[in-house]
């Protein structure tokens, strides 16, 4: 087989695919080996493995921006005063007025350059055929995650484009194994890219079949979850509604279960206490050697939200929306800096009640969190909304929506209270800000159902239609890439 010509195979993603010397400068993970034997040894396909993980983690893109930066970009949270961090999203004047900030292409690539070797570079009789099938298969979920998270920020959803402008991102799945393999890549159509994604989730089920029981690493229930959500995204109401079906079925024979203990759902993002018991696949952090995006206490989530800058504060509009009786009120909680042991001001000038969001919270040390990237209770939300748009029905949707509701302390809804499927899915959106606000998914929901985006008092930050609902690519990636075409509008 061809071997690496490059020491460091790391290095590889930086110099082909993002056109910019920040990788280059940025201090490789422990992870690394060389490109003799990442694919020849069991040691190398090891630490391979690791790297997969580990950038995830490494990244801000898919660590404290991914989970804070689509509510700042939309009514769930804005600046305490005196922050600075996040405010071009809270107030779409970034340097481009776009969704600048919530792309990740270098950090994206990088991680599906490892994933592609893991898929189809590593030689077969390396590691028993069982371990390499799950090595691939969670590199196939990687893989479709990254991208699935990069064609929502530089496209639109499939069915949904503007203007007839249907591009999303180059299509890359061969391994680079020399740099005579790297070619300019053009962007795909979105429906193509989602072809890809589903394909590589499909081979990713196969090869992780009955593999739920550590969460810590890619389960077959996330598999279900992800393949759900993209589902979702692409406007597949049965086959959404099916998967999540799958997602809950799977979790379930793993132990991870839907929490309807009132203490336990307060407590649930406490990690000296429940520890994400909901987590479909939960990013593990050790606090004394694994920062988060290099520094946590500059980077990490719980900076952001509850502890050193407390920078993105929940608006009034998120706290409206719970119920007194809402057990998952116990995720938010007077503003209060930890790390100097005393109460921060400002945050009544965000909401009446000056509170923090308390799901970082850095019970860990070093201001670290573990970092669950999916939880049940978004299947039950996302079976309500598909099952409800699959059958044209709100009473088909009306029993998931309750489940959620139920556990979570409050009594159940009626069909009947919904004049109409729109009004439906107005409920869903709200349910989905209770359970899922810093999560990652605000900006993105808004945006998958083209709705414009608005500012937390309801007045409009940005029309669905205007070019700034897409991030854009820049000189910088224009010129490594001439194939790829900028969005329009930039």
């Amino acid at each position: 087989m061809k071997k690496l010509k490059l020491i460091k195979y790391i290095a590889v993603i930086a110099i082909l695919f993002t056109g910019c010397d920040d990788l280059l400068n940025k201090p490789e993970p422990a992870t690394s080996v060389s490109g003799e034997v990442v694919l020849t040894s069991e040691n190398g396909v090891n630490a391979l493995r690791a790297s997969i993980y580990s950038k995830l983690r490494a990244s801000f893109d898919y660590t404290t921006e991914y989970f804070v930066g689509p509510s700042a970009m939309a009514d769930e949270t804005r600046n305490r005063p005196g922050s600075s961090r996040f405010q071009g999203l809270t107030s779409a004047n970034s340097s481009d007025g776009g969704t600048d900030g919530l792309s990740s292409y270098g950090s994206t690539y990088n991680i599906l350059l490892d994933a592609n070797l893991m898929i189809g570079a590593v030689e077969a009789d390396v590691l028993p055929q069982e371990t390499l099938d799950r090595y691939r298969g969670e590199a196939y979920a990687i893989r479709a995650f990254v991208m699935h998270h990069l064609v929502r920020s530089l496209g639109y959803e499939p069915g949904m484009a503007v203007d007839g402008f249907d591009l999303g991102i180059p299509i890359i799945t061969s391994p680079t194994l020399d740099i005579s393999d790297v070619q300019p890549t053009p962007r795909a159509t979105v429906s193509a890219i989602y072809e890809q994604i589903l394909s590589d989730l499909a081979q990713a089920k196969t090869l992780l079949e009955g593999y739920n029981s550590d969460n810590t690493y890619i389960t077959e229930a996330f598999v279900d979850g992800l393949t759900a959500r993209v589902n979702l995204y692409a406007g597949n109401w049965a086959a959404a509604d099916a998967a999540a079906t799958e997602a809950i079925a799977n979790a379930n024979s793993g132990g991870i279960v839907l929490v309807t203990d009132s203490a336990t759902v307060a407590d649930m993002f406490d990690e000296t206490g429940p520890d994400h018991p909901e987590a479909l696949f939960e990013l593990e952090v050790n606090p004394d050697t694994e920062p988060i995006a290099g520094s946590a206490v500059n980077n990490g989530l719980a900076a952001y939200t509850a502890t050193y800058w407390i920078a993105q504060v929940p608006t009034n509009f998120v706290i409206d929306l719970y119920n007194a009786a809402d057990n998952r009120l116990g995720w938010y909680g007077p503003c209060f800096d930890n790390s100097a042991g005393a109460p921060e001001d400002g945050c009544t000038d965000v909401n009446d009640e000056g509170w923090e969001i308390q799901k970082w919270n850095a019970e860990k040390g070093n201001a670290t969190d573990d970092i669950p990237y999916m939880r049940i209770a978004e299947m039950y939300l996302i079976q309500a909304e598909a099952r409800a748009k699959a059958n044209n029905s709100v009473a088909a949707g009306i029993g998931p929506l309750n489940t959620l509701r139920q556990a979570r302390g409050l009594g159940p809804v009626a069909a009947v209270d919904f004049a109409t499927l729109t009004a439906f899915e107005d409920e869903i959106l709200n349910e989905r800000v209770r359970e899922l606000a810093v999560e990652g998914h605000r900006f993105w929901d808004l945006k998958r159902l083209g709705r414009n985006i608005p500012n937390p008092d309801g007045t409009t930050k940005i029309r669905y239609d205007s070019y700034r609902i897409l991030d854009n690519f820049g000189a910088g990636l224009l010129s490594a890439n001439p194939e790829l075409v900028e969005n329009p509008g930039y």
